[in-house]
């Protein structure tokens, strides 16, 4: 039965969201909303989403009016307590029958998995669109999640990060029955704040974002996002440069406004002698302010900042904001001018007035063990590099005591980046300042990479140190729980191995920064034995760091469980994800399936087996016996020079050569053989096979239909 359609609009009215807060809200209630509607098998033709810093709204197109008249099956009693011994029906089985509105003769058996049961057909009639959605949209809002959120009307459940000032529920012409947050649901929506400081009526779904813009508001994030950029744009061309690339900064001035208009301001060029990072920071962080550059990447003693509201008295607006920048500025200045006064050497002794970590010494006995692991870290990529990361270890955290950083203020975010300036500026080695810059990167998933394979090296030993000394000290995340940040710190050492092609195995860095920790404890407190039973706990934190970011790579579970199985690549994140990509791209072979499943038979008796040898310790006098012996020492062979390249494609085509072998010798011969000679001989020479396998990968791991 063909029902009509009308559009359906929801707007949530709040007092200003963190911008933040608005694009994940908004996602969770399209997302929860589309699925609610189709649980109820309504049918619908696209969700378009709205937003602004008071609003999030979503416009359901098409939506039908009623629900289609449906069949439900409905299972109940098991047959055999359905009815009597006389064969009249049970209490069990009238109850059931009554419940669900039918009659006896609509009962029939069903056979399910738990055995046979009883079961009816009922027919449901479709329910109006309107009484369906109100309780479905009560729910929903009601779990909007926040990142901070609060009851903000007495007696009521439902939490918010701001206060819900209106509703609009419309479907089609009429608006939907619907109260929460103590609000009726209506038709009037709020103009922009100063603009139009008044209620919009909206007729029509359709007419939602015109209603809106005709009382100051750009309803639609994505046109916002364009007149932000293109004004913008404008404005920094008319200046003779152009903006300073940052998306997020475009992103953040989008969820600030509901009316956008650039205006452009200047400052003092006395300034530009600061560095460009310290500036464009001063622009940005509280003032969300776009530099300007010219052709050449210098700063231009300009910026565009964008306001929410029209064009009049621009300049006003401007100066004022000029103002509040060259304040900001004359704390940078003064910042950097106290700063030169002395040099990272002189200020290294003092980090050690501050404590890292409780319990686990100061930022000064960081930096010493950083000095250990990166010259370790260094030797195995390049021995040169080894003075130049010992150096920068000792000086990269003393920006920690800087005014600039250690004010606490916007310029914070610039760890590195000025002990780096720091370090140039009193005579260090250019490769030292680099290492230094680079030894906070990535921050995050998205963050460049260290450009320099010493700031690589100590990158990674700073992460380490982190994620080995929390683990000593007892912080060790748990759940969504990480306030220290080690998975942060842990998916740092893994991105940089990884996306900067370096080996170096994961059990072997937590050994040595363990053994670091160690010989510093053993000199500060004889006999402290630190490592105990943290070296366990490390490589499965790391197994799961690893597994997360191939995961995040488009390699499946199983392949990169199986992949860490392997007894010979260890937990070196580049050679994992090479058996894994091996594996990725084997298992679509028609002999890989059959073949995993003949070794996990393989593996599953040797399990089984008590006292299993380890492998072949004797002659195999049955031919069936010989002849799957033959097969792997023949593929081992062929395999050994391919392991030792990491060619690992090739060693599963070998492997894949086995199964054949693998399956005659499971059909001619029984392996838990009466005779316990003859058992423990062939448990050996699964043994072997296992072996072979287990170089590479745990294909017991591989998850296969059935």
């Amino acid at each position: 039965m063909s029902h009509p359609r009308a559009d359906f609009l929801l707007e949530l009215g709040f007092e200003e969201l963190p911008t933040t807060y608005i694009a994940p809200a908004l996602e969770q209630l399209a997302g929860e909303l589309r699925e609610a509607i189709s649980e109820q098998r309504l049918a619908f033709g696209e969700t378009v989403t709205f937003a602004t810093p008071r609003r999030l709204a979503v416009l359901v197109t098409d939506l039908v009016t009623r629900q289609d008249d449906y069949e439900e099956e409905a299972t109940g009693p098991p047959a055999a307590a359905a009815w009597d011994k006389e064969g009249q029906p049970t209490k069990a089985l009238t109850g059931f029958v009554t419940g669900k509105g039918a009659a006896m003769s609509d009962v029939r058996r069903v056979k399910t998995a738990k055995g046979e049961y009883v079961a009816v057909t009922v027919k449901r009639a479709g329910q109006p669109t309107a009484a369906l959605l109100a309780p479905a949209i009560a729910r929903i809002v009601a779990g909007l999640s926040f990142p901070k959120s609060m009851r903000w009307i007495a007696g009521s459940e439902t939490r918010s990060a701001r206060p819900i000032r209106w509703l609009i529920a419309l479907l089609g012409d009429d608006v939907l029955p619907l109260t929460l947050a103590g609000l009726e649901a209506g038709r009037l929506s709020r103009g922009h704040r100063f603009l139009h400081p008044g209620t919009v009526s909206i007729a029509h779904p359709r007419s939602y974002v015109e209603a809106l813009a005709g009382a100051g508001v750009v309803a639609d994030p994505r046109l916002r996002q364009q007149v932000i950029v293109e004004q913008a744009e404008s404005l920094a061309r008319k200046a003779g440069g152009r903006l300073v690339d940052d998306p997020e900064l475009i992103d953040i001035n989008n969820d600030l406004v509901e009316h956008p208009q650039a205006l452009i301001g200047s400052f003092d060029p006395r300034f530009l002698d600061l560095p460009r990072e310290v500036i464009v920071t001063a622009l940005r962080e509280h003032q969300r302010y776009f530099a300007v550059e010219n052709a050449a990447g210098d700063l231009l003693p300009a910026f565009v900042g964008v306001r929410n509201g029209d064009d009049r008295n621009l300049a006003g607006v401007a100066a004022g904001n000029t103002a509040v920048l060259r304040a900001r500025l004359e704390d940078a200045r003064f910042y950097w001018d106290t700063d030169l006064k002395k040099s990272p050497a002189d200020r290294a002794p003092e980090l050690s007035g501050i404590v890292w970590l409780e319990g686990m010494g100061s930022v000064l006995d960081k930096a010493k063990r950083m000095q250990g692991l990166a010259a370790w870290i260094a030797g195995h990529w390049d021995a040169e590099l080894i003075p130049t990361v010992e150096r920068a270890a000792l000086l990269c955290k003393t920006d920690l005591l800087s005014e600039m950083i250690g004010s606490g203020k916007e310029y914070a975010s610039l760890e590195g980046v000025m002990g780096a300036y720091y370090a140039a500026r009193h005579g260090e080695e250019h490769a030292v300042v680099v290492a230094i810059r680079d030894h906070v990167r990535p921050k995050g998933a998205g963050d460049e990479l260290p450009s320099s394979p010493a700031g690589a090296a100590l990158s990674v030993a700073d992460r380490a140190d982190t994620v080995v000394g929390a683990f000593l000290a007892g912080k060790i995340p748990s759940g969504s729980e990480d306030p220290y940040g080690v998975r942060r710190a842990a998916n740092g050492v893994v991105r940089v191995l990884l996306d900067s092609g370096r080996v170096l195995d994961l059990a072997a860095l937590t050994h040595e920064s363990l053994a670091i920790f160690a010989r510093a404890r053993e000199a500060k407190a004889p006999g402290a034995n630190p490592i105990a039973g943290v070296e366990a706990k490390l490589a499965e934190f790391w197994a799961g760091r690893l597994t997360n970011a191939l995961g995040e790579r488009g390699y499946a579970y199983d392949e990169v469980a199986a992949a860490l199985g392997g007894s010979e690549g260890g937990t070196d994140p580049l050679d994992v994800e090479r058996r894994a990509a091996a594996l990725k791209t084997w298992r679509a072979n028609a002999d890989f399936v059959p073949l995993v499943v003949g070794f996990k038979r393989v593996a599953n008796i040797l399990r089984a087996a008590e006292d299993a040898p380890d492998g072949v310790a004797g002659d195999l006098p049955d031919p069936n016996e010989a002849a799957l012996y033959e097969a792997v020492e023949r593929a081992r062979r062929e395999a050994e020079p391919l392991f030792a390249a990491r060619d690992y494609g090739k060693v599963l085509g070998v492997l894949l050569s086995l199964r054949a072998p693998i399956d005659a010798f499971f059909e001619a011969v029984m392996v838990n053989a009466d005779d316990p000679a003859v058992r423990r001989r062939r448990l050996g020479l699964l043994a072997t096979t296992r072996a072979l396998f287990d170089r590479g990968w745990d294909l017991s791991k591989v998850v296969v239909e059935g």
